[in-house]
This record gives C-alpha cells, sequence and structure tokens, in this order.
C-alpha cells in the first residue's frame, strides 16, 4: 500500500483487461484528460466487483500452506495479541475491537483504526475493494504490526481478508472468525503476486469477501487475477461468527507502540508510503452496490492523534467508497 503508480500511465498500458485500479498519487501539473481517465479507471476497477466474472476454481497463485501460515503468522501475532491482553484463545485482537491497553512495561500500547464501516443491514453477504499493496514497506519495529487496507464484510462473516505487514514481511492473509480466530491463509506480496494480481502498473490488487452459503454461514475469500480476469479463492470458511457483531469495516489498522518521543514505532516505517482503499462496494441480498451513507458510515473510526504520527494524513477521499491515508 504506498507510493501507488499514476493511475495516467496506467491507462496507457494496453492489455487484455485495462482495469487500473485508480490508486496512484496525480503530479501536480497532470491535465484535466489525466484526471478524467483517472475516473475512469476508477469505474473500470469497480466494474471488477460487480462484473460476473468467474471463479477459477483454483487456489491464490503462490498461497502458502496452513502450516506455513502458522508459523509466519500465529507466532507472530499470538504473543502480539497477549503483550496487549487480549486471551490466548477465543475472540482474539483481530479488527477494530478495542483500544491498546498502557502499561505491561510498554510506554503506550495503540490501536487505532480509521476507514469504512459496513452498517448492519438485513441480507449483507459480501464486500469488495481495489487496495493498495507495497513491496517497499520495511518494518523493524517488532511490536508494529500494520493491517491495511483490512476488509470485513458485514453480515456475519467468516472471513477478514488482510493486507499484513510485520517485521516477518508483507502479505496477504485470511483471518477466520468461524473457527480458529487467527490467520489460516496467506499469499506473500512479492514481485509474482505483482504481476498476477495487480494490473502491472499500479500497486494495488482487487479484494472479496462474499457469502457462498446461506444455511452454512459459508464464505469465500478471492483475490481478482488479472492475467486471466477470473477470481481465485484464497480461503473458505463456514460456521457460527465468533466476532460478536454483523457489522463490517474496510479500513487502515495498527497495533503499535508509542516511544520516549511521543512518536510511534510505526512512523518510521509509513514515512511517506500510500495505504489507499478505493471502489468500496458491498453486497446486500446478491446485489453490489458502493459503499455510501446509506450502507456504512465511520463507526470505527479513531482520532487522527491516536496514531501517533504528527506527520500522518488522513481523507476520505468520498464517503464511503474511497479512502486514503500518507504516513
Amino acid at each position: 500500500m504506498r507510493r501507488l503508480k499514476s493511475t495516467a500511465a496506467a491507462l496507457g498500458a494496453t492489455t487484455v483487461l485495462i482495469l487500473a485500479c485508480g490508486l496512484g498519487n496525480a503530479t501536480a501539473n497532470a491535465a484535466a484528460p489525466a484526471r478524467n481517465q483517472t475516473g475512469a479507471a476508477r469505474q473500470q476497477a469497480a466494474d471488477v466487483c460487480t462484473s460476473t466474472a468467474a471463479d477459477s476454481g483454483r487456489t491464490v497463485h503462490g498461497a502458502l500452506s496452513r502450516d506455513q501460515v502458522h508459523h509466519q503468522l500465529s507466532a507472530l501475532t499470538g504473543p502480539h495479541r497477549a503483550a496487549r491482553g487480549y486471551p490466548a484463545s477465543g475472540i482474539a485482537g483481530k479488527g477494530p475491537l478495542g483500544d491498546g491497553t498502557s502499561g505491561r512495561g510498554l510506554l503506550t500500547d495503540i490501536h487505532p483504526a480509521q476507514g469504512t464501516s459496513f452498517k448492519e443491514i438485513n441480507g449483507s453477504d459480501g464486500s469488495c475493494a481495489t487496495q493498495s499493496v507495497s513491496t517497499q514497506l520495511n518494518i523493524q519495529d517488532g511490536s508494529t504490526t500494520i493491517y491495511t487496507p483490512t476488509m470485513y464484510p458485514a453480515g456475519g462473516s467468516c472471513i477478514e481478508l488482510v493486507t499484513v505487514y510485520t517485521s516477518a514481511g508483507p502479505s496477504v492473509s485470511a483471518w477466520d472468525w468461524c473457527d480458529s480466530v487467527t490467520f489460516e491463509a496467506s499469499v506473500p506480496i512479492d514481485s509474482a503476486f505483482m504481476n498476477t494480481y495487480t494490473d502491472g502498473t499500479s500497486s494495488a490488487y482487487t479484494g472479496r469477501v462474499i457469502k457462498t452459503d446461506a444455511a452454512a454461514n459459508s464464505w469465500t475469500a478471492a483475490l481478482y487475477n488479472y492475467r486471466t480476469g477470473a477470481w481465485d479463492t484464497l480461503f473458505t470458511q463456514s460456521g457460527q461468527n465468533q466476532s460478536g457483531r454483523n457489522t463490517g469495516w474496510d479500513i487502515n489498522e495498527l497495533y503499535s507502540q508509542v516511544g520516549s518521543s511521543g512518536q510511534s514505532y510505526a512512523c518510521d516505517a509509513m514515512a511517506g508510503q500510500t495505504f489507499e482503499s478505493s471502489n468500496i462496494t458491498v453486497r446486500i441480498n446478491g446485489s453490489w452496490t458502493p459503499a455510501a451513507p446509506d450502507n456504512s458510515d465511520t463507526t470505527y473510526d479513531s482520532p487522527a492523534s491516536s496514531f501517533y504520527c504528527p506527520d500522518r494524513t488522513y481523507q476520505m477521499v468520498s464517503a464511503y467508497d474511497h479512502w486514503k491515508a500518507v504516513g
């Protein structure tokens, strides 16, 4: 999720599916036609979510095995949650479920979030968005975990689709809210990922989580494969949701600590980086519609000061289908 290439450049690419994600930083002297093209690119990316593109029947290319996922993520998130007083089992500290707590030998623990919240609406059965990714973000501090963007549809979903940054590296991962309540699937954000799940010119992927069986409360997280024009499955789960809520979110979320300087240890890693989610779309009774005031709000927003990064900026570009944070 960061320094994203200009969408004007994305529109110059001649691929079968020019589905530019519209998540770039236009140059200050961009002409009006380029701005118009940016809007068109965002619409094309939005069409991915609302299209009838088929499921490929394949798993996400490069996805780790379950054992690898647990080795790389559970070992990191378990102690991380425990340091903040979350239980070792049961409802874990994923999602904007509460603030960090001070003490435990740490100056300050923080767990802020900002972005789009999905309202509890009868028939909510999915969400989709174009999410920024970065292979350049380097986290040195072991206490810092950035979940951004992270998307969880309303309706008691079993899955949260998370862009994860830790000292172990970046990934797009699936958090299981119905059984293990931990990460159960993951794919590293590397050159192979960028070549397959972005359009090749902009640093963003399109992901969705949808209910596939109402009776079993079965949900599937998938990534749009820009090379094949189909959806590849990352994770499927069913059962009873354990998050205790039927609302959802697409947000900028992190866990970190604040040092004696008064700044979060996450600030250095986030400096100059762009985190962005656009084309945020919700599915209600099987029909897709953009996130908007009738289905979304900012329930889970923390004050900007709670990130403890004075240079960080955040804006809701379009309520509520596009937000952007920098630094």
